[in-house]
């Protein structure tokens, strides 16, 4: 069971970040936070590592999964219970924030979407530096998808 824990700083960063800032903004954050572009991203970044790492190449696209599989393993299984922290979606009154995305009714924290792009942000760093702060700015952005559309 999920508990609304939110402090008054925590709503007032969500609700400046949650605001309405436009239209495009409104459309990038929505995809940011499709499932389908974290698939996209991450049948795109084993590409990369694959093109970017070589000899080392299975290793790291073994890692790219290993560390997905864990991130979201220990984040769904362990520490979304332990800290039960309610979405603000389910947590606020409605109508009084923007909800665009969808969002399933289990714990807020933490975000498996922005956990999994630092998952593979990290190991893409190991491949290629380059490869990994290109990714590592995805993931960031990203993560703070998930506050602006309403769900973290």
């Amino acid at each position: 069971m999920t508990v609304d824990h939110h402090t008054v700083m925590e709503e007032w960063v969500f609700r400046a970040v949650n605001a309405g800032h436009g239209w495009l903004l409104d459309q990038l954050t929505v995809t940011l936070s499709a499932r389908t572009f974290g698939i996209v991203f991450g049948i795109t970044l084993v590409l990369l590592v694959a093109l970017a790492a070589g000899r080392s190449r299975a290793r790291l696209i073994a890692a790219l999964g290993v560390a997905v599989a864990l991130s979201d393993g220990v984040g769904s299984q362990v520490l979304r219970p332990l800290v039960a922290r309610m979405r603000p979606c389910y947590a606020l009154a409605p109508d009084t924030f923007r909800w665009l995305a969808p969002a399933a009714d289990v714990g807020s924290l933490p975000s498996l979407h922005a956990a999994n792009f630092f998952a593979m942000a990290t190991v893409a760093a190991a491949a290629d530096l380059r490869l990994g702060v290109g990714t590592f700015i995805v993931a960031t952005a990203v993560a703070l998808s998930r506050v602006y559309v309403g769900v973290h």
